[in-house]
């Protein structure tokens, strides 16, 4: 389910990286957009545990049959305490268990701070994000992240319900707001903040039942991510096409429709999904288009690079 930000990450590290010019390292972006990507993955992943969890223990999810299946989570242990009225749920992560992209050490803390069942529109959950170590398992590269972030129930229903093809032909959606601090281990911390809406939508036609999920913004100016990068730049990331990609065989997870920019100083890298070589937008939900086109300037500067889906 998270393909979508991880491909995002690649384009714009390979993009990035290959078209700067300059040799100090507070100009290489490619840096900035790897942070970026790993630590947009790591809150994804935080935030679907927090979402599962609270939609599978029966004190917080609004259902009676209680728990249905711990494999949705991965590389975490659950402790459900606390009184009625004021539950909450503890994730332990294991620090050796690569999930989505990421391998996390830490614990998260999630309580229900609206009263409503998380399977209700309106349901607010609190996530705490307490010394979560996010380590990046193909560079290594780890950060130690804190933090609060609030996930908004948009629509009726839960989303592993739909991902697992137990609740049919309908849409969940959620928002996440929240702030983090970023510690690296040079001994730097940056402040972001992240404004995210994801969705999952169920269609079936015949037997086939196909499952999408986008990424959008609410956000002013469609900015679902600004802070400071580890060189003190600052940086934002936005979506101004949401993006979106499904399980159709054709296409497994690759984005067929979308725009992100990612900006840095004066220089801008800005991301379109779903094109032919030359940029052309043909993607469709059924035929994704043959990969991703990326344009960044710096300055007075362009350079244009396509990336194919079989890369």
């Amino acid at each position: 389910m998270l393909a979508l930000s991880l491909t995002f990450a690649l384009g714009a590290v390979i993009t990035l990286n290959s078209c700067k010019k300059e040799t100090s390292s507070a100009y290489d972006d490619s840096v900035s957009a790897q942070d970026n990507a790993t630590i947009s993955n790591a809150a994804n992943a935080t935030a679907d545990d927090a979402a599962a969890a609270a939609g599978q223990v029966k004190s917080f999810s609004g259902k009676t049959e209680g728990w249905w299946n711990s494999a949705v989570l991965c590389g975490v242990s659950l402790v459900d305490s606390g009184t009625a009225g004021n539950r909450v749920i503890t994730l332990t992560y294991d620090g050796t268990t690569t999930c989505n992209g990421v391998i996390r050490q830490g614990t998260v803390t999630i309580t229900n701070s609206s009263g409503i069942p998380w399977n209700t529109s309106g349901s607010v959950l609190t996530v705490n994000i307490n010394n979560l170590v996010i380590t990046d398992p193909v560079t290594l590269g780890s950060f130690t992240v804190n933090g609060t972030h609030t996930l908004t129930k948009e629509t009726n229903g839960l989303e592993w319900r739909v991902i697992y093809g137990l609740d049919q032909n309908t849409t969940v959606s959620r928002r996440n707001q929240g702030s983090m601090e970023i510690s690296f281990p040079n001994g730097t911390s940056r402040s972001w903040t992240v404004d995210r809406t994801r969705s999952w939508s169920s269609a079936v036609s015949g037997n086939v039942n196909t499952i999408t999920v986008t990424v959008s913004t609410e956000a002013a100016n469609n900015i679902d991510v600004t802070g400071t990068n580890r060189f003190g730049i600052g940086f934002t990331t936005a979506i101004t096409t949401p993006i979106s990609a499904n399980n159709n065989a054709s296409c497994t997870w690759k984005p067929y429709t979308g725009t992100a920019i990612h900006k840095v100083a004066n220089r801008t890298a800005t991301i379109q999904y779903g094109t032919d070589f030359n940029g052309n937008h043909i993607g469709t939900a059924t035929t994704c288009g043959d990969g991703y086109y990326i344009t960044y300037t710096n300055g007075n500067r362009t350079a244009y690079k396509f990336v194919g889906y079989w890369h």
